[in-house]
Order: structure tokens, then sequence, then C-alpha cells
């Protein structure tokens, strides 16, 4: 008789197992549904290649995936994912080399010689990209603020999380990163 109650008993805490399992499964599928293109758009803001942004998306799902006994205690899991995104994204970035603040004049150079005969989208996506490639000579601490201030567009609040810092380093960081971009591109604009 007692036989019988403990196998029942083992059955019984397998199948809570299972469940717990499955709910945990759940999460994580929820979380990836819903969060997938911030993760990407995170990723591809700090690596700009797709290829190495789904790469990072992947990763970052990957990470969830060992800690998803946390996920449903996550409070705010959009702020959470964007926190591990970010920190997968900014590793593969390391691994990558900065662009030099030539390459970034030759590009104004040749904005600038085109002249009025350019089309005005093809012109505005050209000076996107030459944003793009004056924020990648930014330092990096000033670089990843304003990307997730004006690429994501996050709250100040969000990008604090994220960065691990407090409000005010990341507003001060946002000013600064303006204000050196300003500097550079009024430099290069000048000197032609």
């Amino acid at each position: 008789m007692f036989e019988g109650l403990r196998v029942a008993a083992g059955q019984v805490i397998a199948d809570k197992a299972m469940a717990m399992a499955r709910a945990g499964e759940d999460e994580l599928e929820c979380a990836v549904r819903e969060h997938a293109r911030l993760v990407y758009r995170i990723a591809y803001s700090v690596l700009r290649s797709p290829q190495d942004a789904e790469d990072a998306t992947q990763e970052t799902f990957v990470r969830v995936l060992r800690y998803r006994r946390k996920l449903g205690g996550i409070k705010d899991q959009r702020a959470w994912l964007a926190r591990i995104a970010w920190r997968v994204a900014v590793e593969r970035r390391r691994k990558t080399p900065e662009v030099a603040l030539e390459e970034v004049s030759e590009t104004v150079h040749q904005l600038r010689s085109r002249g009025d005969a350019a089309d005005e989208t093809l012109l505005a996506g050209e000076m996107a990209a030459l944003t793009a490639k004056l924020i990648a000579t930014l330092p990096g601490e000033l670089r990843d603020a304003i990307t997730l201030s004006t690429v994501e567009e996050m709250a100040v609040a969000d990008i604090a999380k994220v960065l691990e810092v407090n409000e005010a380093a990341v507003r001060s960081r946002i000013f600064r990163a303006r204000q050196i971009l300003r500097e550079k591109l009024t430099a290069l604009l000048g000197n032609l």
C-alpha cells in the first residue's frame, strides 16, 4: 500500500515539474513574440549589420532561455530584454574595429560635391548614413546613450536601466554626444 502511494506521489511531482517546464517555455515563447523586434532593433542600432543583429538577437534569447526561471518574476520584461540585448550587442561590437573620422570626412566631401543636382530623397538618406558614421566615432558611453535615445527612442529612465547608470548621467551623456556631433559636423562642413 505504501509503495503505491510513493509511486503516485512521485507521478504527481513529475507531472507538476512538467507543467512548470511548459509554463516556462510558454513565457519564453510569449517574450520572443512580443519583444523580438525590439531586441533586433537594439542589436542593429549598435552593430549596424543585419546579419550581426540577427545573430545578437538569437544570442539574446539563448541567454534568456538559460534564465527562463527568472522570466516570470521580472516586472518589466521589455527593459530586462533590452538590457540583455544591449549587452550582447556591445560585446559583439567590441570584437569589430572602430570607424575613423577620416572615413566620415570623405563621405561629407562626396555629399557636398554632388550639389543641387542630387535628389532630395537620396540626399536625406546619405545624410542619415553620415550621421550614423559620426555617431560611430563617438566614445562608447556617449554613443550608447545617443543611440538608445535617438535611434531606439527610449525614455531616459529606460536608458538608465539598460546602461545601469542614473538618469542624470544619461541626460549628461546625451547632451555631450549632441554637442560633439554638432562640432564634428560643423568642422566637416566648414572644411569643404
